[in-house]
């Protein structure tokens, strides 16, 4: 009996995970037939010749894209050997426009792996790995990220540039400990790229921060510290709160408030 698929043999993907839902996620796109079969042909638009080691993988794409940059080698995405072709085109309108303008490697690249997330129905955090599989042979999880916190340029989805914002990206197979741990890495990241500097997260509230806003405002009306304490006292639910708020006490608060305006 002829194995029809005995060919797929030879591109078999290796997977290195010890998760084992990112394995079963890996394994289910990358052991279809269908999926095998791409192969050949997209090393042959992309010019692989020879698959490099995984370990390699950021080094040797990164001198893949550039070598191919400067040489400004033009290829083209070929979309009839997509079965859902008609559907392509009619959810990205302006893809031929795109086919017919890039050249670029890399973003033409990027597109095709976009595409083959959309033919064989996974998310966009597939790209990566199958990026791994078309140069490595072989896929790992450092790219695979089902749940993730990351900067996000939010200007690409309108009209008019946006201040890049945090968001947590969660899939199907996200659990509340997956968010957890990312919730973790975004607040780290609001204290680190510099990108996001003007988040400048407080932990520390200043606890009479409504009181001092009241003082420094009556302050810039004209009001004597004096005269914003006794009116402050003649509070009942002030003189209940704030036993001590004499016009020194008022003094400070002003000058805390306007050193937190400064930060």
């Amino acid at each position: 009996m002829k194995n029809d698929y005995a060919h797929l043999r030879d591109l078999r993907i290796d997977i290195q995970t010890d998760n084992d839902i990112y394995y079963q996620e890996f394994a289910l796109l990358l052991d279809k037939p269908e999926f095998l079969n791409l192969l050949p042909i997209l090393r042959q638009t992309y010019f692989v010749t020879n698959l490099f080691p995984l370990k390699d993988f950021d080094d040797e794409l990164d001198y893949y894209e550039r070598n191919h940059f400067f040489k400004n080698t033009k290829v083209k995405i070929d979309l009839s050997k997509y079965k859902k072709v008609a559907e392509i085109k009619d959810s990205f309108p302006d893809l031929e426009d795109f086919i017919q303008s890039a050249n670029v490697l890399p973003e033409v690249l990027d597109a095709e792996c976009d595409l083959i997330c959309y033919e064989f129905n996974r998310p966009p955090y597939f790209l990566d790995p199958i990026k791994q599989a078309l140069f490595c042979g072989a896929v790992n999880d450092k790219y695979f990220k089902p749940t993730q916190a990351r900067t996000v340029d939010f200007s690409v989805m309108g009209a008019w540039p946006t201040l890049e914002r945090i968001a947590i990206f969660v899939s199907p197979t996200s659990t509340y400990e997956d968010v957890k741990e990312e919730f973790r890495k975004a607040r780290k990241l609001m204290k680190t790229d510099k990108r996001l500097s003007y988040y400048k997260p407080r932990t520390d509230t200043a606890p009479n921060i409504r009181k001092y806003r009241h003082w420094y405002w009556q302050h810039l009306s004209g009001k004597r510290y004096k005269t914003i304490s006794d009116e402050w006292m003649d509070n009942p639910k002030a003189k209940q709160n704030d036993p001590g708020a004499d016009e020194n006490f008022v003094l400070k608060g002003i000058n805390t408030y306007k050193r937190l305006l400064e930060t």
